[in-house]
């Protein structure tokens, strides 16, 4: 029976998976997998029958919960009436939530705080429930406008969020309180609980308790978190099925203790369990381990026996019925992946009688069963994280977590006793995250593989399966058999580059700013020229965010990764100004960098930037160039231009790189302005090229139409933010350019802008239409 309900959640997730992407692809992998079913069941009709019927009941199901959340506005309306229906956020001078229209849909709100009176009497006042009149614009969400990074449009789609409101003014005079219920009763004490922690704990303490104790990791610093994910141990600060072990079995046999009845004690974990899942956020984690442990004990009531495999499939089923959108999570495929393996594979850990060595066996499950998730949202994987679970998973469920509860309640009742625990709470965290800093900084922290093509990650689930299967089996070849090949897919995706016959040149979107990826085939080169960057300007100290934009840390490093690209052979940054080398800093920290690259005069110009001090920490050589350098590999051929001599103008200071790659003639500009220009055009009076970056972000400063006429770019690429304050490109150039036919591709209106390539040809693609 669990075997057919585990079947049966397969077929449910190819229904709800096939509503959003139906290509002939899909359609044969339902082939497939029917196939397999004919052959597991010796073609048993009825089996057949069941799967068949899931698929097409959840198929339905994801369709009619589309249609049911279509949105009623047309973006024209300027007033609302909403209600603050999840926790909300205030972080520096910007309010963000979720809230309710009154025709019952979801916004995204987003209130830009005009004072810091507001910002405290929001924080004061502001609670779940509230009902509000507001003014502002409704705003269609941006999907990604890179491959393969975030798309947030998606990610509130699949919340049946449709529209951002950027209110102007919220009538905070005007609001009253809604009706309550007892959801809105729960959330008001989990916003209650988290403000507390917030109030009376240190704020590293009071973040990790806030995650353990109410599922909230917005307090979280930036930096630490990144580091539980490079090592693969972040799932220690989602409420899991450990945190609802832990606490229903407190509960369970605290109520025996006192003398309660066993059916007694489950009927109140039963009434208790739905309460806790709000209030510790409802995240689809604490759903899975809520719902398995409310069946668990009301199949005890029943007397009833069920496996914890058909459990998890019976909920898995339940919860995707219910909300087939939630397939898409990251958070719920983790959960169900991990917790299906763990309990897969539990006759091997209990095979292992040592206690230690059980742990490590769980680890490894658990990072095995992660290893496609991580992989396809992530691009890596941590070696490191599976010893670090050992010592971590105990530490956090057996000590952090009880003694985070006891230490909230102790402060709750007696301050000053609460205060001396917190005091040490407050210690054990800082060391906790000292030791995974340093772990995260060895080289095997993390391996980045890049994201698998389809069919590469469907061998790594099938031999992952396999591998399980084998591991219980008696036979020490097949185990064998099984480890190597799984080792050699991985290795297979981690060199996959390097098979590579393909080049590419990207102008990434990072915003406002210049940030180019050359990748020559085979992995013969990797070359960065700037890294983008936001030109930040001084705020008031209530302004501050917790986090941010970093070009460089947001949008290059996961682009690089996603790449399967392990290392930069050179890090070119053309000038100093901050939209070209903002984000070097932290690709510099973060990523292998074997050389960085700038002009020859302008070394004064860096003296005081990030950048250099990380690249002197990490051993970097510095180069720089000057007009007649060159460096050739394979058929790629590189040449710096400029500078020729020192100049005290930053943007004319700006490298100028000419390249010959895909049987095109590339000129790259930087910010270089006509004065550049036309000392090119004396120093190289044949210069021609058939694609121009132009110069400047399209300002008029650059790209005169006397140069364009004499280098006569087929096609030229504007690398500038979407309704930049500056007005780039500007419409002069943009006439210039369509006078002379030059086809032109502009980043804030294509995102990243493309060209592949093989042998001496290749084509242009955009990631918006």
């Amino acid at each position: 029976m669990p075997t057919h309900i585990l079947f049966l959640a397969v077929s449910a997730t190819l229904g709800v998976a096939a509503h959003s992407s139906f290509q002939v692809k899909f359609i044969l992998y339902i082939l497939l997998f029917f196939c397999f079913l004919c052959y597991r069941f010796n073609g048993q009709l009825n089996i057949l029958l069941m799967n068949g019927v899931t698929l097409l009941v959840f198929y339905m199901a994801a369709y009619l919960s589309d249609v049911y959340h279509q949105t009623g506005y047309t973006g024209e309306e300027s007033t609302f009436e909403i209600t603050f229906s999840t926790q909300p956020s205030v972080d520096g001078n910007l309010l963000k939530a979720a809230v309710t229209t009154s025709t019952k849909e979801i916004l995204q709100l987003r209130y830009t705080i005009p004072s810091e009176m507001e910002k405290k009497a929001i924080e004061t006042n502001l609670q779940i429930g509230l009902i509000c009149p507001a003014t502002g614009s409704l705003l269609e969400p941006e999907q990604n406008r890179n491959e393969n990074s975030f798309n947030y449009k998606r990610y509130l789609q699949q919340q049946h969020i449709y529209w951002i409101l950027k209110a102007n003014s919220i009538v905070w005079a005007d609001c009253r309180v809604g009706k309550k219920s007892i959801v809105t009763t729960l959330q008001q004490v989990r916003q209650a609980g988290i403000t507390y922690v917030n109030v009376h704990f240190p704020s590293e303490a009071g973040s990790f308790v806030n995650a353990l104790l109410f599922g909230d990791q917005t307090y979280i610093d930036e930096e630490i978190l990144t580091n539980y994910q490079r090592l693969g141990i972040v799932h220690l600060l989602a409420i899991s099925g450990l945190h609802v072990s832990f606490l229903t079995g407190l509960l369970f046999y605290g109520g025996i203790r006192i003398g309660i009845t066993r059916e007694k004690m489950m009927m109140v974990i039963l009434v208790c369990l739905p309460m806790y899942a709000i209030l510790s956020g409802a995240a689809p984690s604490v759903l899975r381990a809520c719902c398995m442990a409310m069946l668990f004990f009301l199949l005890l009531l029943w007397k009833k026996k069920v496996s914890a495999s058909g459990t998890i499939g019976v909920v898995y089923l339940l919860l995707l019925f219910v909300q087939p959108s939630m397939l898409y999570n990251i958070g719920f495929q983790l959960s169900f992946a991990v917790t299906l393996a763990i309990i897969m594979s539990l006759t091997i850990v209990q095979s292992y009688p040592q206690k230690t060595m059980q742990l490590l066996i769980v680890s490894i499950v658990c990072q095995l069963a992660a290893v496609p998730i991580l992989l396809y949202h992530f691009y890596e994987v941590s070696v490191l994280g599976v010893l670090l679970n050992v010592l971590y998973v105990p530490l956090y469920s057996a000590f952090l977590l009880p003694f985070s509860l006891v230490a909230f309640f102790t402060h709750l009742i007696f301050p000053s006793i609460g205060q001396l625990m917190i005091a040490l709470l407050d210690q054990i965290f800082l060391l906790c995250n000292e030791l995974a800093a340093c772990i995260s900084r060895l080289p095997l922290a993390s391996i980045v593989f890049g994201k698998p093509f389809p069919i590469i990650m469907l061998l790594l689930v099938f031999v992952i399966i396999s591998l399980f299967i084998q591991w219980e089996s008696a036979s020490l070849f097949k185990k064998k058999i099984s480890i190597v090949v799984l080792v050699c897919i991985l290795f297979f995706q981690y060199h996959i580059q390097k098979l590579n016959p393909y080049g590419e040149v990207v102008f990434i979107d990072i915003g406002q700013g210049d940030a180019i990826l050359i990748k020559l085939p085979f992995n013969q080169g990797n070359y960065l020229i700037d890294t983008g960057g936001a030109i930040t300007f001084p705020v008031a100290e209530w302004q501050k965010k917790r986090k941010t934009y970093n070009t460089g840390e947001d949008v290059i490093l996961p682009f690089l990764k996603s790449k399967g690209i392990h290392e930069i052979d050179k890090l070119v940054l053309t000038h100093p100004d901050a939209d070209h080398i903002g984000g070097a800093a932290e690709i510099i920290k973060h990523f292998n960098v074997k050389e960085v690259v700038i002009g020859e005069g302008s070394e004064s110009m860096y003296r005081d930037k990030e950048w250099i001090k990380w690249a002197l920490a990490k051993h970097i050589p510095i180069s720089t160039v000057k007009r007649g350098d060159s460096w050739l590999v394979a058929s790629a051929q590189f040449y710096i231009l400029h500078p020729y001599q020192k100049d005290e103008d930053v943007n004319e200071s700006s490298i100028v790189l000419a390249a010959k790659m895909g049987g095109l003639m590339w000129l790259l500009t930087g910010d270089a302005g006509e004065d550049t220009e036309q000392e090119l055009l004396r120093a190289f009076p044949g210069l021609r090229v058939d694609i121009l970056k132009a110069g400047h972000h399209g300002s008029k400063t650059s790209s005169s139409k006397v140069f364009l006429e004499k280098v006569q770019p087929k096609v030229a690429i504007i690398s500038a933010g979407k309704g930049n304050r500056y007005g780039h490109p500007h419409h002069q150039v943009i006439e210039e350019m369509e006078a002379l036919h030059v086809t032109i591709l502009r980043t804030d209106q294509k995102g990243a802008i493309s060209y592949k390539y093989r042998h001496e040809s290749g084509t242009f693609q955009t990631v918006l239409p």
